[in-house]
């Protein structure tokens, strides 16, 4: 008996020393590689990281599946993809314009992670012309803290990187796998078999653990003058919610299929923003223009807003949770007219309130007209 177990002790051995094995991934570090005798995806937290199917690219609905970002759509720099696939169990990205900084382009994902969990991070890719890439776990919301960054260097032929994550304690659950593919040459770039998978810490080696990245805190020391962002409309109107939750953004229950509220032209002119409302819906939160703003617990801030509206009717000024149950800290109700009428009021953020929360302008239920916004702000007020 005792021979036996000597053998599979041994045969165990074996396998584990051919499971772990360093070699040059091509960037400038040597990786630790994992090669599970079982299949290479088998628990990851990647959805199609095969690409045994296509590329969803619907960050607001499908953040959880693949999705491109490009600075391009925001007038931020040129950088765009021209075109992008699957084909034979490969992703591919054709980069039109990378644009001047890495992250004009983006490959995203997100995913869902265990805090004081390790993992490993592992994906092919290659190049037409020579270039690197930026590998990262971010957050999925400002500061955009980076838990794990590394740039690798590709070439005309495949290659595996591969490299070992720890999760935070104090990291959010929810972060974006990303790739950033913008700044360097302008090419086609391609990836196959994206892996995030959880391993025991144990089997990572002492020189190979990465330091614990602390997340940035949502709190400030030295408040902004003012929370809101691009409250003179002098950018435009972002709305990209997902992407850009912080900057101006419109929701409408219509296109949830919860009422036919619905917005039919918005934009910016002469300095001031208008939303035309085709269809308001029965309740006010079926329209809604919004932000984030970061606020802090029991600060006191000054609210004002200048607006009108083509027929006179009400609309309600709230801050509410970003997330379910959605709870108001304050709801204000305003009695708009024809002409520009200028709101203030006041707001002390409960000691246990949320430090983000959305700004939120209700338009829904009353008359379908359009109203106009000028002149925005959430300013802290200073104590004398």
């Amino acid at each position: 008996m005792d021979r036996v177990i000597l053998a599979v002790t041994m045969v165990v051995t074996l396998v584990f020393l051919t499971v772990a094995i360093f070699v040059s991934s091509g960037a400038t570090e040597k990786l630790l590689v994992i090669i599970g005798a079982d299949d290479l995806h088998e628990g990851s937290v990647i959805e199609n990281g095969d690409f045994s199917s296509e590329i969803v690219n619907d960050q607001e609905n499908s953040p959880y599946e693949w999705w491109l970002w490009e600075a391009g759509t925001y007038g931020i720099s040129g950088a765009v993809v021209s075109n992008y696939g699957v084909e034979n169990g490969y992703a591919f990205l054709e980069i039109g314009d990378s644009g001047p900084d890495t992250w004009h382009i983006q490959f995203n994902q997100w995913i869902e992670l265990a805090n004081e969990q390790s993992y490993l991070v592992s994906f092919k890719a290659r190049a037409d012309i020579a270039r690197s890439i930026n590998a990262k776990i971010l957050q999925t919301h400002e500061p955009w803290t980076n838990y794990l960054a590394k740039t690798v260097l590709l070439s005309q032929d495949w290659q595996t990187y591969e490299f070992y994550y720890t999760h935070s304690r104090t990291a959010d659950k929810v972060v974006t796998l990303c790739f950033e593919l913008g700044k360097d040459l302008a090419t086609t770039v391609f990836f196959s078999d994206v892996v995030v998978k959880p391993i025991d810490k144990s089997l990572i080696p002492v020189e190979e653990k990465p330091e614990e990245v602390e997340t940035v805190d949502y709190f400030f020391d030295e408040e902004p003058d003012d929370l809101i962002s691009n409250g003179d409309f002098s950018v435009g109107i972002m709305n990209d919610q997902a992407s850009m939750p912080f900057e101006w953004w419109i929701w409408q229950a219509g296109q949830y299929g919860i009422s036919d509220a619905k917005v039919a032209n918005y934009g910016v002119e002469e300095g001031h923003a208008y939303l035309a409302l085709e269809a308001t819906g029965p309740e006010t939160w079926h329209i809604q223009f919004n932000q984030w703003i970061n606020v802090k617990e029991g600060n006191s801030y000054r609210i004002s807003l200048r607006v009108k509206s083509d027929i006179p009717r009400t609309i309600q000024v709230k801050l509410v949770q970003t997330g379910a149950p959605y709870g108001l800290f304050l709801d204000e109700t305003l009695n708009l007219t024809e002409e520009w009428q200028i709101f203030e009021f006041d707001y002390v953020h409960p000691g246990d309130g949320d430090p983000i929360v959305t700004f939120s302008i209700e338009l829904g239920k009353e008359t379908p007209t359009t109203v106009y916004f000028d002149s925005v702000s959430v300013k802290p007020v200073v104590s004398e």
